[in-house]
């Protein structure tokens, strides 16, 4: 169960708050000009300048997406939920429903090792599983079936939730960087880059840790442990 935030932002936090909702305006307004132009001079439009108009309509796209996920960084330290006893096959269940048409696209193969039942914070577990469900779905080979292992086992008074994947794997400096904010494993990525810091942030309010690895077959797994 999500909690009403009572924390309140220090000026910093302010400042970044207001920056973010302030920018997101011009730089929508930008990208519907640009799409508006398009669609009204599409016919006079030469093939270089629909492209260039393509490139800065992207460019603004991006920086709005910036902006927003700048925004939910800022709120994420401030993010409380209660904990509480939940089924672990519920909550996957909640999430196929979200990535329905990801994994139904990515014919993804899920291996599943779910306890029966977890007390901990089940919100959060969610966005766990498919902030890195996600992930493996856009980092999987294209030669090859995606296969994801899927855990989520109580581990004394803590929850493990771990993801792992055949996908493209990562290098060895970027596995140290991975929670970084907006750190992307591929420059061509369309993510804001903020998602696993996110994560890391939320984890770590909660007492919890997060890391991600290389398994011996050269898989890429990350291991959320919640306290």
């Amino acid at each position: 169960m999500l909690m009403d935030v009572a924390e309140p932002l220090n000026p910093d936090e302010n400042f970044i708050d207001a920056l973010s909702h302030d920018l997101r305006e011009p730089a929508r307004m930008v990208s519907q000009l640009l799409k508006l132009v398009k669609v009204k001079s599409e016919k006079q439009l030469d093939r270089d300048t629909t492209e260039y108009l393509d490139y800065a309509i992207n460019a603004s796209d991006k920086m709005d997406d910036m902006i927003r996920s700048l925004y939910k960084l800022n709120k994420a330290k401030l993010y409380k939920e209660e904990e509480s006893l939940f089924s672990p096959s519920v909550l996957l269940e909640k999430v196929r429903c979200k990535l329905r048409n990801e994994l139904k696209l990515s014919n993804a193969r899920l291996k599943l090792d779910l306890d029966e039942t977890c007390y901990g914070k089940a919100d959060f577990s969610q966005s766990v599983l498919i902030e890195l469900i996600s992930n493996s779905i856009k980092h999987a080979k294209s030669e090859a079936r995606l296969a994801l292992h899927v855990s989520v086992k109580q581990q004394g008074s803590e929850v493990q939730i771990r993801v792992e994947d055949n996908g493209k794997g990562v290098p060895d400096f970027w596995l140290k960087r991975a929670f970084d904010p907006f750190k992307k494993a591929s420059k061509d990525s369309l993510n804001s880059g903020i998602g696993l810091t996110r994560l890391k942030i939320i984890t770590e309010k909660f007492g919890g840790k997060i890391a991600m690895n290389r398994t011996k077959e050269f898989h890429t797994c990350v291991t959320c442990t919640l306290s």
